[in-house]
């Protein structure tokens, strides 16, 4: 008689039977999910550090990379884990209980909400089955997968809203997550894959070969982690003109209107990027809407100050109550 699992090795195993049913997952119903259910992975491989570099191409197709330093796997198993109930929790099922699905249901969290299993590969199945690319591109030291959407197939939540066409929801995910998980949460780092390998290189992920770094093999060991970025990319990150990604933290803890808990999340030592170039016209226009605003309030604009930094610009505006009185 068959049994609930077959041993693949390696500490995995395909469950099967009753037991396969049983224990299989919720399907993918957008980028966000598929983006939880890998964060989730990389945390059952004892990650310490999980970066996500994402990026999208025509407003349309989302390349999500996710890196971390677990403790990998065979590259035997490459491909294995993307068929159905593969896992490597077959005697030690871990279940989350997402509570957005939860409320969507009009349940209370953990009571009638959409519990679900995990286990490295249980979910990777439906993630190659929603993706039009999912592979394992780095086994171990670092492990590093890639996979491709079409979000005209599969949906990205916040690109629902015409006002952001171009903006992710991927941030608060990282913050989902982060709560689900704390206080064991990893460190968790999401940025373009530029950011990210800086950050690659600053955690010493990707080596610097003999200092001055050679750019060339540098960004080939980039692109073999799935981080796709050009030679000049390559230079200008080793270079210090690309900020590396930084850490995504739950700032804080708040009551939303649902008077559950809302995490907000934010990237912790500024926000970096890059630094914007301000023309005399762009100046001329920024004071004119200055003085219009202040004159509103019976004011005067004395003088404008501008102190650019990477990925922000800072308004000085020195106002003063004339002498004369408005009629």
């Amino acid at each position: 008689m068959e049994g609930p699992y077959r041993d693949l090795g390696h500490g995995f195993a395909r469950l099967s039977g009753a037991e396969g049913l049983r224990r299989s997952p919720r399907g993918i119903r957008s980028v966000e999910d598929a983006l939880l259910e890998l964060l989730r992975n990389s945390r059952d491989a004892k990650a310490r550090n999980v970066y996500v570099a994402s990026s999208l191409k025509a407003r349309r197709y989302r390349t999500l990379v996710v890196i971390d330093d677990g403790r990998g796997l065979p590259e035997t198993h490459k491909r294995l884990i993307f068929d159905p109930g593969t896992t490597t929790r077959h005697l030690n099922p871990v279940s989350y209980d997402d509570d957005d699905t939860a409320r969507n249901d009009g349940a209370r969290p953990g009571e009638g909400g959409d519990l679900h299993h995990h286990g490295a590969g249980l979910s990777l199945y439906h993630i190659k089955n929603a993706a039009i690319l999912a592979e394992v591109l780095s086994a171990s030291s670092p492990t590093a997968m890639k996979v491709v959407f079409d979000t005209r197939v599969l949906p990205e939540k916040s690109l629902q809203s015409a006002s952001r066409p171009s903006k992710t929801n991927l941030l608060a995910t990282l913050a989902k997550f982060a709560r689900q998980t704390a206080p064991q949460a990893p460190r968790l780092y999401q940025a373009s894959p530029a950011r990210i390998l800086a950050r690659l290189l600053e955690d010493r992920i990707i080596p610097r070969d003999g200092g001055g770094g050679d750019t060339g093999r540098l960004r080939e060991a980039a692109r073999g982690l799935g981080l796709e970025v050009s030679l000049r990319t390559v230079q200008r990150v080793v270079a210090g003109e690309i900020p590396a990604a930084d850490e995504v933290v739950v700032a804080g803890v708040g009551s939303g209107e649902d008077g559950g808990a809302r995490s907000v999340a934010t990237r912790r030592n500024g926000s970096g990027g890059p630094i914007l170039s301000l023309r005399t016209e762009d100046l001329a226009q920024i004071t004119a809407v200055l003085r219009m605003a202040a004159g509103s309030s019976y004011l005067d604009l004395a003088g404008l100050e501008i102190e650019k930094r990477p990925g922000e610009v800072i308004l000085r505006a020195s106002i003063y109550e004339p002498e004369e009185e408005y009629g």
